[in-house]
């Protein structure tokens, strides 16, 4: 398309020297057109604002609408860039009065808060009180982490980590992502082997944090441990560890994964306050005795790989740990066969890993797609707390009144301190019918909130339009697919990549052609982590008309797979299209939009994705399968720019190209983010039977420019719509 934009850019120069001046005013409306959609292809946003300051004279309906657009467009970005700047000072005032009052912890939160509303990231990095504030965040990490105070160090940490990412401090990020890192399994260890002691840490947080103490740990919290280990053999260690150095990309030697191994079980026995569940562990004595055999089993490891194969090496060395738990700690042989495989693991990327017995179940719902519960995904906080990130559409919970950034302190009463997401879904999922209760704690109400739901199967639609109109009797949403209607420019918000996606986008563009025929298209990816593979080849291939969607290579830079664009199957094509990105895109989302900037299918506008560009594969651990083995075996490439080998999107340890970085970078405040997502949840919460009234206009993203990245796509595909002569020129060559 590019190449295309330049030939009509040279040909309108060409009539512009051989016919009079009335037939150039004429068409200067379909030359500035395709000026604007040319300067955006080619991510020069400074010709796009130049162009801007020169709509065509002329009265016309269309012209006369965009100009009171693009003047609108262009007061939000001043409002919002003097928001922006007061926001940023009131923030950099509260860092240094946080930092004079003692609270690093807030002090920290308004320094990273500063820097997002920053036009540069680097800048904040060097300015005097942010770095005063900088060093003592250091200082305290240090403190608390030698107090053992780790999660207090390991928020510090992460904070630290937070705000050196993406700036030109990459060592620093790197320093402290694996602090963080380090302080977290620590955490970990502590929250399922010692839940008296971290729920005192978790208590000591909340006061240092000005927030309120978690509710008393509940005893059964204490035996939640057995959960995890439950059914965990020597084979699932021994069999995960072959096919990790036989399968996985970056060819780990069996040596880094027992390496790996031995520093889990290393740090497990070295930490005194897990004596409250395995009572050796209080024997300064047998601790000593235990780091010994690590010491020395290290230090073999180098001659007995050179003498006796890898798998040979592995089974020798865990007889030796078991037999010397034995006569030391006498840990349960399934916790050290736990931390062992998981620390080993720990030497691949993070896409990989053991699925052991406890995980199975959820693992296995996932990949299928078979859901009964109230329809809510969460996540686990840095301190441990249950959190919601959103209620699935249409969901019990949806309707229930669950919203994002939810903390769900209880389940049926039974206090969620302590709980991992696994325990969070086995107690929240059950029977189709039966009911649950979830206690919530909400930042906007005072007191706890008690939400009955009746859990039900999710049906889990990803692709969504505009505005939700309606639900019809079986509860299917009926949506208005033009976000607008009077340039008939179409909106599709594709949140996964399921087997029924692509069926549900052409269903959905069958829909807009019967009001008629569209003059563009965005086609929403923000927050959407992926799916399947065939899908987003699909859907890919209804721009593109030719050559490689994506392929797929090992290591060696093999090529294994290359998936390719069949001309027949690219029904939109001829349609011009904006894709929305930003750093919740992930996987098959960076397909999509990675392919259709490489063919110049269309426009990429707002920020990085997210880098998730590998395929795993999964392996059964046994013939009873109680345990599977996930691998990334794969990378994707996408297709070749101008020439030039396609890129890597995947994002590797020390990398700094990754992603899909679009044309048009337009970035969100932290604001914005949070008053447009809720918005677009409260206005589509449309209640079966009710008249739904009192709902907030959808609208309203575009009209109080809370979505600047919707608004700078829909904007260029309004100039782009300017003109039907030269919309037809284009469908036109595109058609050949």
């Amino acid at each position: 398309m590019k190449k295309l934009y330049t030939q009509i850019l040279v040909f309108t120069c060409i009539l512009g020297s051989l016919i009079p001046n009335t037939v150039i005013a004429e068409d200067s409306t379909s030359v500035w057109s395709a000026r604007v959609w040319a300067a955006a292809s080619e991510g020069d946003w400074e010709v796009v604002e130049l162009l801007f300051d020169t709509v065509p004279t002329g009265t016309s309906e269309m012209l006369t609408a965009f100009r009171r657009d693009l003047d609108a467009f262009q007061l939000h970005r001043v409002a919002e860039q003097e928001a922006n700047t007061l926001a940023h000072e009131e923030a950099i005032t509260q860092m240094a009065d946080f930092a004079s009052e003692g609270k690093v912890m807030q002090a920290m939160q308004s320094a990273i808060k500063a820097q997002t509303l920053s036009d540069d990231l680097n800048s904040v990095l060097y300015e005097e009180d942010t770095r005063k504030v900088l060093k003592e965040v250091e200082e305290t990490i240090t403190q608390h982490g030698n107090d053992g105070n780790l999660l207090i160090a390991q928020t510090l940490a992460y904070y630290l980590r937070t705000f050196y990412e993406d700036t030109s401090r990459r060592d620093l990020y790197e320093k402290w992502k694996k602090r963080h890192e380090q302080f977290a399994i620590d955490s970990m260890l502590l929250r399922y082997y010692a839940p008296v002691h971290h729920h005192k840490l978790w208590t000591e947080q909340a006061l240092l944090r000005g927030d309120d103490p978690p509710d008393p740990l509940q005893d059964k919290t204490k035996e939640l441990w057995k959960e995890r280990v439950d059914d965990i053999t020597a084979f699932m260690v021994i069999h995960s560890l072959r096919k990790a150095e036989s399968d996985h990309m970056d060819h780990i030697s069996m040596s880094e994964l027992l390496s790996g191994g031995l520093s889990a079980i290393r740090r497990l026995g070295g930490i005194p306050e897990l004596a409250e569940t395995f009572p050796n562990l209080s024997d300064e004595t047998l601790r000593d005795t235990w780091q010994a055999m690590i010491d020395s089993e290290e230090e073999s490891l180098p001659h007995y790989l050179q003498h006796v194969s890898g798998h040979k090496t592995l089974i020798n060395m865990l007889e030796r740990i078991l037999a010397a738990n034995e006569e030391t700690l006498q840990l349960p042989k399934t916790v050290l066969l736990r931390e062992f495989g998981d620390g080993a693991m720990s030497k691949l990327d993070r896409y990989s890993a053991i699925v052991w017995p406890n995980e199975k179940r959820q693992f296995d719902q996932s990949t299928e797609g078979n859901f009964v519960g109230v329809g809510i995904v969460i996540r686990e906080g840095n301190t441990g707390e249950i959190f919601v990130v959103n209620p699935i559409d249409g969901s019990p919970a949806y309707y229930g009144g669950v919203v994002p950034e939810d903390i769900i302190t209880h389940v049926n009463g039974s206090s969620t301190s302590g709980w991992t997401v696994n325990d969070a879904v086995d107690k929240i999922t059950g029977k189709r019918g039966t009911s649950v209760t979830l206690t919530i704690k909400r930042e906007t109400e005072d007191e706890s909130l008690d939400l009955m739901l009746t859990r039900d199967r999710i049906i889990l639609r990803s692709v969504n339009g505009w505005n939700k109109k309606s639900i019809s009797e079986s509860g299917e949403p009926i949506w208005d697919w033009y976000i607008d209607p009077h340039n008939h420019i179409g909106y599709i918000k594709l949140t996964g990549f399921s087997k029924s996606s692509y069926a549900d986008i052409l269903a959905a563009i069958r829909d807009m052609q019967e009001i008629g025929e569209p003059n563009g298209l965005i086609l929403d990816l923000r927050y959407n982590p992926g799916g399947l593979l065939p899908t987003a080849r699909q859907i890919s291939n209804l721009f593109i008309q030719d050559g490689s969607i994506v392929s797929g290579e090992n290591a060696n830079g093999d090529m294994l797979f290359d998936m390719r664009a069949y001309e027949n199957r690219a029904f939109l094509a001829d349609w011009p299209l904006v894709v929305l990105i930003n750093q919740g895109s992930a996987s098959a989302s960076e397909i999509v939009s990675g392919a259709v900037q490489a063919h110049g299918s269309g426009i990429i506008v707002g920020q990085r994705s997210w880098g998730k560009g590998s395929v795993q594969t999964v392996h059964n651990l046994g013939a009873d399968a109680l345990a599977l083995v996930k691998l990334t075996t794969q990378f994707y490439r996408l297709p070749a720019i101008d020439g030039k080998p396609g890129r890597l999107v995947h994002k590797r340890e020390g990398s700094t190209d990754w992603g899909v970085v679009p044309d048009i970078e337009v970035r969100m405040s932290p604001e914005q983010i949070k008053k447009s997502n809720e918005l677009r949840r409260d206005s589509q919460m449309l209640v079966l039977g009710s008249e739904n009234q009192d709902l907030p206009d959808i609208n309203d993203l575009l009209s109080e420019g809370l979505d600047p990245q919707l608004e700078t796509a829909l904007l260029l595909l309004k100039a782009n719509a300017l003109t039907e002569t030269f919309s037809e020129f284009r469908h036109a060559s595109l058609s050949k």
